[in-house]
């Protein structure tokens, strides 16, 4: 399944215009973009990989200490430290995690979670999108929400609800705070992203002066304040897939991202690899993502298979697919996923 971006016609929208409608997607336009959703967030993951490498080597000894001290994890999950990790040069699980702190405080609701199987022999990588309204059960026997799992225990309870509700071993974790983007795309000099609908939306907005509320639809260069209120926009997505849709252009910033980094000037990568240190937190260690980053290095992008764990939204919970989940998971790490998830939606 190729990678391909989607353009729009005209010149640059400035990110002073006045909103405009959105235009309607087609049910069958929205499930391509959600069934491509998973696949662009390890995109990003394996990019940022390979950039650490480069920004440490940039930088200096000193420099590639102190990305050791900040992004690897303070505290490893007790429930990884009893089931060790295969090297990142052997097939191994990944859960990758994204949260906006400003608006949740210290709670660690986390709104992306996402379940990978990494094969370096292969060169393949399987991507399960976990929804974060999925009813499970909690070591306390309570039953929530799966993004309430970090609230009844930290990460060490969010990976052992993640194994009992997918019967996959998590070896390694990626935690993402939406929040640092603002200083990254800052660093970047800005970023260009199709934004896919008209927004204004002062609650996402977090400058003095709620400059950054508005966004027009089109592609057009954002400030890291402009980006900030892109990716945590909540409201507005009822003709663009609903929570789908919220989730689909978090992961179209993402791939934007992505396809710009390559363009920032060598002297403002320890700028930008600060920042991504500042809100990156991992059991891998910087040799450990770096080792990876170069076993990855021949990743195609058809070698990268995703698909959503499906479910039947009934408030106030998604509840799972058993037959569906099964084919997702007797599939995941063995061979390209054929299952299509339901249409359901939050």
């Amino acid at each position: 399944m190729g990678r391909r971006s989607r353009k729009r016609s005209g010149r640059r929208a400035s990110i002073d215009h006045n909103s405009a409608q959105a235009p309607r997607m087609s049910s069958e336009r929205r499930a391509h973009r959600k069934a491509r959703t998973g696949k662009r967030a390890l995109i990003v993951l394996l990019s940022a990989i390979v950039f650490f490498l480069f920004a440490a080597i940039a930088a200096g000894a000193l420099f590639y200490s102190s990305l050791h001290n900040r992004i690897t994890a303070t505290e490893i999950p007790q429930v990884l430290l009893e089931n060790p990790a295969p090297p990142p040069t052997e097939p191994f699980n990944l859960l990758i995690l994204g949260q906006d702190s400003r608006e949740h405080g210290e709670t660690g609701y986390f709104d992306t979670i996402i379940l990978a199987h990494i094969d370096p022999i292969e060169q393949r990588v399987w991507m399960v999108s976990l929804l974060r309204h999925t009813r499970v059960e909690f070591p306390n026997y309570t039953i929530g929400r799966l993004n309430e799992s970090y609230v009844h225990g930290g990460l060490n309870t969010l990976i052992q609800v993640v194994e009992e509700l997918t019967d996959q071993k998590v070896d390694y974790f990626v935690a993402i705070d939406f929040w640092g983007f603002e200083d990254i795309i800052d660093a970047m000099g800005g970023i260009y992203v199709d934004v896919p609908i008209a927004i204004n939306d002062p609650r996402a907005d977090f400058t003095p002066d709620k400059r950054a509320s508005q966004l027009d639809p089109g592609l057009q260069r954002l400030d890291g304040a402009h980006a900030l209120t892109l990716v945590r926009h909540r409201t507005g997505y009822d003709n663009y897939g609903g929570e789908f849709g919220r989730m689909n252009t978090q992961q179209l910033f993402l791939k934007a991202l992505l396809e710009q980094l390559g363009d920032i000037p060598l002297a403002h990568l320890p700028q930008v690899a600060n920042s991504l240190a500042d809100n990156v937190s991992t059991n891998f260690t910087p040799l450990e993502l770096a080792q990876l980053g170069r076993e990855m290095r021949r990743l195609n992008s058809d070698d990268l298979y995703a698909a959503t764990l499906p479910g039947e939204w009934a408030f106030p919970f998604v509840w799972i697919d058993e037959e569906g989940a099964e084919e997702i998971w007797q599939n995941f790490g063995v061979r390209p996923f054929t299952f299509r998830s339901s249409e359901s939606e939050e």
